[in-house]
């Protein structure tokens, strides 16, 4: 057969093979999951995408942030969970951020983050089949302070329809968080001492956004956390109670900071919580 033919017949193989690849993608009727996608050039910023079966362009969006005081961790926390969500109907999108590893990545990068992979699903939710504006915050520890704040500071983002907070501090300023170990990864991410600027401090706390602009939110903690002193979710959730917020309060009598034991009955309460927060 003439060389040319040959080649151009592969061309058409390989072609074919692409284009078939790239529809297969947005088949909805199965589900999809795709790993360390990126969604900026820092070699931080991946996500792994879960997408579940029979989706359409309402298909709710649960974007989860790690833990880890803000200097570790990873987005594969979360991968039992993320299948859970999937299993039950739900686009669950785990993504890595910047960590204070790097003493450039001081509050806001972690902001910027969030923005960034937003953006990022949103461009995507035509090729994806899912919505692009019916998302959940979702974190744990560093990571639920990271999805409170921004829901909080940044209600001109409608994207973000409601918040879960699993251990997550509320108020970086509380004299009460006596953990040392944990006071010092707080100024690795404000980027200074409580005494040198409390305005950043301030800045960096969700407790300073509280008003009835808030988000549906849910806190879920231990009554035993010797890390986030559980009065701080106690207080918020008070407050936002009274300004009229869609707000629920999951205490976990005589736990601690850690509620992986608790794993079962915090993902029912969350599944119920988003498909009652917004429609």
């Amino acid at each position: 057969m003439n060389k040319f033919i040959v080649s151009l017949l592969g061309f058409f193989v390989i072609s074919s093979a692409c284009h078939r690849d790239r529809f297969n993608l947005a088949l909805p009727n199965t589900d999809l999951t795709l790993t360390d996608i990126a969604y900026g050039d820092d070699p931080s910023q991946k996500m792994d995408v879960f997408l579940p079966a029979n989706r359409t362009v309402q298909t709710k969006i649960i974007v989860y942030l790690h833990g880890g005081s803000w200097y570790t961790g990873d987005k594969g926390e979360a991968r039992e969970t993320a299948i859970n969500f999937q299993k039950k109907g739900y686009a669950f999108i785990s993504m890595n951020y910047r960590l204070t590893q790097m003493p450039t990545n001081i509050n806001p990068a972690q902001m910027q983050d969030i923005k960034k992979a937003l953006d990022f699903i949103s461009n995507k939710y035509l090729q994806w089949i899912i919505t692009g504006n019916r998302i959940c915050l979702f974190g744990g520890s560093s990571g639920a302070h990271l999805s409170l704040l921004y829901a909080y500071k940044y209600p001109e983002d409608k994207r973000v329809k409601a918040v879960v907070s699993v251990s997550g501090p509320v108020d970086l300023t509380d004299s009460n968080m006596r953990n040392t170990v944990f006071k010092t990864y707080r100024e690795a991410f404000v980027g200074c001492k409580l005494s040198d600027n409390r305005e950043a401090w301030l800045e960096a706390s969700p407790s300073n956004y509280l008003s009835e602009n808030c988000v549906p939110t849910v806190f879920i903690q231990g009554t035993q956390d010797n890390i986030v002193p559980f009065h701080q979710v106690v207080s918020a959730y008070n407050l936002l109670k009274a300004y009229g917020v869609n707000t629920k309060l999951l205490l976990y009598q005589g736990v601690g900071h850690d509620l992986s034991e608790e794993n079962p009955e915090i993902f029912s309460n969350l599944e119920n919580f988003v498909d009652s927060a917004y429609p």
